[in-house]
């Protein structure tokens, strides 16, 4: 009994009496590339701390399917992925499209600090692909460790050809998974540092099955930037020439004051993260970005101008039930001067139409922009195109108005040596009685009884829309409709506006495709008829004695994000349309010029030397 015991005492150890191992003389011992990794392996490691921005995205064909719709998958892999990583060469369509993918960009090797941002992608590839296989092969690549394989020069032949040429880095190959297998594209020297995580990031989809995610880390993003404004402080005008040039003086001062006002912003960043899931009817965005410290005065302006501040709901609340959309700002604009650059008049706009003419426009411009007066509610109203409601907290209004309508008043009313006459721009329209005192009444554009015939009726109705300016107290109602006079009285008289939203929110949006398109400046749409509306908030709270954390979200239907995708296309080709309709028809003119032989002896301008055309005053927004 006690002998049977000890023989399976021994054959639970293992004894090798007992329990001969085979022979393995002839098997090959397995490669640590070949080996499945385990779950410690899979496990995301911390980022490396070059990325400057980190991606990870769940299906690639969703992705490109929200870029652009309507592209085969393949053909744009084929010939989009290869623009982006050079490298990847003839196999972007080994791409798969419905796989993890990962991307870090990061800034240039420290022996290059020229402030250039280089991108390093892990493009899944579908299975079975015979660039694998020469991987695993040694056909062109050479096995490092850790499932990755760097290429040779053979396969740098292979993907660029041997034409003598300066050729892209070409990809390597890595293990994701099991059976899956990813290729990793980027500068030579900075594959292999960034590939432990951009691997293990791409071998699942992101938190919350989010179809791309995404993390700002901001100290590299700090070095890049200051490398840049000093290469663009080497470069100020002011220094050659004693700033005799003014145009491009000014050109200089509004790219530095951009340039460094985004420096202060992310010398004060402490964290930005932002997700987007799809799921079967809507987009999702969330996004926080935190500053803990605000020490450069435009990230304090920033904090100043929303921290404490909510949205203008009582404004919101004025406006009429039929407005399907509005939206509510309460920013303290004033407090955003450091962040905004200055509004700056076309000098053409002056030549062509004279200085009364720009003194209104920079008035209008005063009175209704979000510069001077954050604190506003805007509902859009269905029918006759889209009419939109204003409604602006601006003490003093009546007077501010009043002043208004001087500076218009004073701008002459005809024809400029330029040729152009100012009535052709704008009118002051008779105001109907029974309106509050003060009232204003503008057509910002041509006459439209005066429009060539060939106009689109779309174009033209929206040149038969006018501006009603009521001041109300403290606030301004602003109308802009085909009828605002109508639209403003049965607002005095009909229901409210009634809208759920927290009172915390420093802004919020609720807009359908047609309302979206109004504040783009886009003509009506029959097409623009979707009726799901796009949502969103704005929250921003004290972090600590100076920072703040900004939190946002936006819900978009997915129908509503089609139609507003498709109209601004369908807009753009149209444009472009007429711009080469407009630019052959200037090369005709010269062309029959040239053959008649200009009087004089001088040639007309050719189309390039020709002025812009729309001089137009812009809607108040």
């Amino acid at each position: 009994m006690k002998t049977r015991y000890a023989l399976v005492l021994l054959a639970l150890l293992g004894c090798e009496k007992n329990n001969p191992p085979p022979a393995t003389r002839d098997v090959p011992p397995p490669r640590a590339a070949d080996v499945a990794p385990t779950s410690a392996d899979l496990a995301i490691p911390e980022l490396p701390t070059a990325a400057l921005l980190a991606i990870r995205g769940s299906n690639l064909r969703k992705v490109l399917n929200l870029i652009a719709p309507g592209v085969p998958t393949r053909l744009a892999l084929g010939q989009a992925a290869p623009g982006i990583s050079p490298g990847l060469g003839e196999h972007g369509v080994d791409i798969d499209p419905d796989a993890p993918f990962s991307a870090i960009l990061a800034p240039s090797s420290a022996d290059t600090p020229n402030g250039q941002v280089n991108i390093t992608i892990a493009w899944p590839l579908r299975p079975g692909m015979e660039v694998v296989q020469n991987a695993q092969a040694g056909r062109g690549y050479r096995d490092v460790g850790d499932g990755l394989y760097e290429p040779t020069g053979t396969a740098q032949d292979v993907l660029n050809g041997r034409d003598g040429g300066v050729a892209a880095p070409p990809c390597w190959i890595a293990r994701r998974s099991a059976r899956d297998w990813s290729m990793l594209c980027g500068p030579r020297d900075q594959v292999r540092p960034l590939s432990r995580w951009l691997v293990r990031a791409a071998a699942s989809a992101p938190p919350d099955s989010a179809l791309l995610d995404a993390v700002v880390r901001p100290e590299p993003a700090r070095r890049v930037l200051a490398m840049q404004l000093a290469a663009l402080e080497a470069q100020d005008p002011r220094r050659n020439d004693a700033g005799t040039n003014r145009p491009l003086v000014a050109q200089y001062e509004a790219v530095h004051r951009s340039a460094e006002n985004t420096k202060q912003l992310f010398d004060d960043l402490s964290r930005a993260h932002a997700s987007l899931v799809l799921d079967e009817t809507s987009y999702h965005v969330r996004a926080e970005v935190e500053f803990a410290h605000a020490g450069g005065a435009s990230s304090r302006a920033l904090i100043g101008s929303s921290v404490g501040q909510h949205a203008a709901l009582d404004l919101l609340r004025r406006l009429p039930a039929s407005a399907s959309s509005y939206f509510a700002t309460g920013f303290d604009v004033s407090s955003l001067a450091p962040l905004l650059s200055e509004d700056v008049t076309d000098p053409r706009m002056a030549a062509a139409f004279g200085p009364q003419m720009v003194r209104f426009q920079d008035a209008l411009r005063d009175l209704t922009g979000f510069r001077q007066h954050g604190q506003r509610a805007m509902g859009f109203i269905p029918g006759d195109g889209v009419a939109r409601v204003e409604i602006v907290r601006l003490p003093g209004a009546a007077a501010q108005v009043a002043s208004l309508r001087a500076t218009a008043m004073a701008v002459p009313r005809t024809p400029r040596p330029s040729g152009a006459n100012p009535a052709d721009q704008f009118a002051i329209m008779p105001t109907p009685a029974g309106l509050p005192a003060g009232t204003l009444r503008l057509r910002l554009g041509p006459d439209p009884a005066r429009l060539p015939p060939q106009v689109p009726a779309e174009v033209r109705a929206q040149y038969q829309r006018s501006v009603l300016l009521v001041p109300d107290g403290d606030t301004l109602v602003l109308v802009d409709a085909v009828d605002p006079v109508a639209r403003y009285r049965a607002m005095l008289t009909g229901d409210r506006l009634a809208p759920t939203v927290p009172d915390d929110r420093a802004a919020v949006v609720h807009l359908t495709p047609a309302a979206i398109l109004s504040l783009l400046g886009a003509p009506p749409s029959a097409d623009a008829n979707a009726t799901d509306a796009v949502h969103g908030t704005l929250h921003a709270t004290r972090l600590g004695d100076t920072g703040a954390r900004f939190e946002i979200a936006l819900d978009a239907p997915v129908v509503a994000v089609n139609n507003v995708r498709d109209q601004v296309a369908a807009l753009q080709a149209q444009q472009a349309q007429m711009m080469r309709q407009m630019q052959q028809a200037q090369q005709q003119a010269v062309a029959a010029q040239r053959r008649a032989g200009p009087p004089g002896g001088r040639l007309p301008p050719t189309p390039s030397q020709l002025p812009e055309p729309d001089f137009q005053l812009q809607p108040p927004r």
